[in-house]
C-alpha cells in the first residue's frame, strides 16, 4: 500500500476537539488523489515504536480547490489525538489515496430526493456529499437530520447555516441534541427554587427509530420512492437503527449508504504467538504467500506482522481497504460493516476480522 507525504495547508478549528486539516496535494499527484465525495484518505503514523493506520473522510467536495480531512479528538485515541493536538500548518503527513464506496453516482439531469443522517464527526462525509450534490445535482433536494451532542459539539454548523440559506428549497437542516446546555434561572430563597431551562428549540435525544420515521413523514419525496438515496453515517449502533428504521418501511436496502465509524480497538500484527491453528494461502501483488494463522489472530495480523505489507486502513471493518476474495475455506468474521451480504455471499471478506474455520483458508487480494 503506498504512501505519500503532503503538507498540512491550513488547520481549521471546528469545534474543541474536532479540526480540519487542509492538505496541500503537490501537482504531480492531483490525478492519484482524486476523490469521489463521501470517500476517505489513509493516514499512516508512527507512534510509540508503532505504525498505526487510520482512515478519515475527506470533507472537501471534488469541486472544492483543496482537499480537506476532518478529524475529531477521541478519547484514548492515538492518531486522532496526535492528528488534532500536535500537527500544525506545515507539518507533513503521510497519506494513502482516496478510497471507499460511501457515494452514489451524480448526473445534472437527475431530480432525486436524498435522505441524510448523520451523528457526531459522521457529518464529515456527509458534509462533502451534500456539498458536491448541490451543485452537481441542482434539481435534487436533500434532508439532512443530524445529531450533536450540544450546541457547541455541532460541526460544520456555520457551513450547514450558510449552505442552507444560499440553496433555499433545496437543502433542509435539522439538527438534534442529546444534551443541550442548560441554565438556571428563578432562585428565590438561598436558591433554592432555581430551575434548569434550555434556550434549545429544536429536537432533544438521540436518532433512533422514532426521529428517523419523524423525520421522514415531515419530510415527502419530490419524486418517486424509486428516485430516493439514503446516507447514514456515524457510531455502529446509530447507523444500524437507522438502516433498520428505513429497511422496516419497506425501502429497498440497494437504495441505503451506510458507512460506520467506529474506534479502532486492535493494532494489526500484535498477537500472541504460538503453534497450531490453521493455514492460509494468499495471493497478494501476484505473490503466493502461506502462513500459519493461531489461535485468535486474524488474517490481517499474521500478514502485518510477516511483513507482506497487505492494504488495511480502520482495522475495525468499517472500511474496506482490507477486502479480499475467499476463493476455498470458510472465515468467520467478527464485525463486517462494510460489506452487504451479496458481497459477503459472494466470497468478499474483511481480512482485519477473518479468522480462519477450516484447516486450510486460500485467497486473494489480486481482483
Amino acid at each position: 500500500m503506498d504512501f505519500f507525504s503532503v503538507t498540512i495547508k491550513q488547520k481549521i478549528a471546528e469545534t474543541s476537539d474536532t479540526a480540519t486539516l487542509v492538505l496541500d496535494i503537490p501537482a504531480e499527484l492531483r490525478d492519484l488523489f482524486t476523490y469521489k465525495q463521501g470517500q476517505y484518505l489513509t493516514v499512516k503514523a508512527e507512534l510509540d515504536g508503532h505504525e498505526l493506520r487510520r482512515s478519515y473522510s475527506m470533507s472537501s467536495s471534488p469541486l472544492d480547490q483543496d482537499l480537506a480531512i476532518t478529524v475529531k479528538k477521541v478519547s484514548g485515541g492515538k492518531v486522532s489525538t496526535w492528528l488534532h493536538d500536535q500537527l500544525q500548518t506545515g507539518d507533513t503527513l503521510e497519506v494513502a489515496p482516496p478510497a471507499g464506496r460511501f457515494y452514489h453516482e451524480l448526473h445534472p439531469e437527475k431530480r432525486r430526493t436524498y435522505y441524510m443522517f448523520a451523528a457526531g464527526s459522521g457529518i464529515t462525509p456527509i458534509m462533502s456529499i451534500i456539498k458536491t450534490t448541490l451543485e452537481s445535482e441542482p434539481m435534487s433536494a436533500i434532508f439532512l437530520l443530524y445529531g450533536s451532542r450540544n450546541e457547541e459539539n455541532i460541526i460544520f454548523r456555520d457551513a450547514l447555516d450558510r449552505l442552507s440559506e444560499r440553496y433555499v428549497g433545496q437543502l433542509h437542516v435539522e439538527h438534534v441534541l442529546s444534551q443541550p446546555k442548560k441554565e438556571s434561572t428563578g432562585g428565590g430563597v438561598f436558591g433554592m427554587f432555581k430551575k434548569s431551562t434550555t434556550n434549545w428549540n429544536g429536537k432533544i435525544g438521540r436518532i433512533n427509530g422514532r426521529l428517523t420515521n419523524t423525520f421522514m413523514d415531515e419530510n415527502m419525496p419530490h419524486g418517486p420512492e424509486s428516485d430516493c438515496v439514503y446516507f447514514i453515517c456515524g457510531p455502529g449502533d446509530m447507523a444500524d437503527l437507522v438502516k433498520a428504521t428505513l429497511l422496516g418501511r419497506a425501502i429497498d436496502a440497494k437504495q441505503i449508504h451506510t458507512e460506520h465509524f467506529v474506534n479502532a480497538t486492535h493494532t494489526p500484527g500484535e498477537f500472541a504467538g504460538g503453534t497450531g491453528g490453521k493455514k492460509v494461502i494468499v495471493q497478494l501483488k501476484g505473490n503466493r504467500i502461506e502462513l500459519p494463522v493461531p489461535e485468535g489472530a486474524t488474517i490481517l495480523d499474521v500478514l502485518v506482522k510477516a511483513k507482506h505489507d497487505p492494504p488495511y486502513s480502520c482495522t475495525s471493518g468499517a472500511c474496506s481497504t482490507c477486502m479480499a476474495k475467499l476463493t476455498s475455506g470458510k472465515v468467520r468474521m467478527d464485525a463486517c460493516y462494510a460489506l452487504d451480504d451479496e458481497e459477503v455471499k459472494n466470497g468478499y471478506i474483511l481480512t482485519c476480522q477473518s479468522h480462519p474455520e477450516t484447516d486450510v483458508v486460500e485467497l486473494t487480494y489480486d481482483m
